[in-house]
This record gives C-alpha cells, structure tokens and sequence, in this order.
C-alpha cells in the first residue's frame, strides 16, 4: 500500500516518495516550488479564515464550565489553559468576592508543591496579597 499526502490524501507516485525520503534521510525539508508555496499558503489562509481566527485569541470556553460562577474545576482550567481574557475575567473575580478568592487559593493549593507550576504559584501569591489587604 502506497502512502498518502497528508495534505489533500492522495496517493504518492513513486517520484513523491523517493523525493520524500531522500529529503528526510538528509535532515533538510523538501524544497517546494514557488507555486506550491503559493498554494500552501492559500490553503491555510482558507483553513484559518474557516477558523474564524482572529488575532491570537481561540474564544474557547474552557471545558464547558460555566465561567460566571468560577467553579474550581473552571479556576484550575483557566489558570492551566487559559490566556490573557480569562485571565483578565479571573483577575477581576478575585479582587471582587472572597469566595472566589479562597477557591483560588484552594486550588492552587494542590499545586504549589511542583516548584514548575508557576502559573499555580503566581496566582496563589496574588490571591494572598489581595486577602491579605482586605
């Protein structure tokens, strides 16, 4: 069975594999000509507009969890996965409700023995300093 392009899933000739393998056995990436470039980059400037991607952000909910209450499965997600808006929303919660405080600081908790996980360290600092200055 002949391998397929990962790309568009047809099958390779014999002349595509060989190319393949030489250019991988050599540790260099296969030399594409200016038009496949150019329609490499056509795709998946069509794969990011299908995306809707706009800028750097994904507009993911994280986990499905309902973020308005800051549940602390939703705290442990957007501390972990989380970008700069949940962040952002996160921040905000803390500095407004104790309640949301203390779930931060359980959940970071249970992390602050890895000394890696800086995101859990980072935050339990902070969520420290704001009960600590209300």
């Amino acid at each position: 069975m002949t391998p397929k392009c990962p790309h568009c899933q047809h099958t390779l000739t014999r002349g595509q594999i060989a190319r393949l393998l030489a250019s991988l056995s050599a540790g260099r990436p296969k030399n594409f000509s200016e038009a496949e470039r150019r329609r490499r980059r056509l795709r998946m400037q069509a794969i990011n507009a299908r995306r809707g991607l706009a800028g750097l952000t994904t507009g993911m909910q994280h986990r499905n969890l309902t973020h308005q209450n800051f549940t602390a499965a939703a705290i442990d997600d957007v501390i972990d996965r989380g970008g700069r808006e949940p962040w952002a929303r996160l921040l905000d919660s803390v500095d407004r409700s104790r309640e949301i405080r203390e779930r931060v600081l359980r959940v970071c908790a249970a992390h602050l023995a890895d000394p890696r996980a800086q995101r859990y360290h980072f935050w339990n600092r902070y969520a420290a300093k704001t009960q600590a200055a209300s």
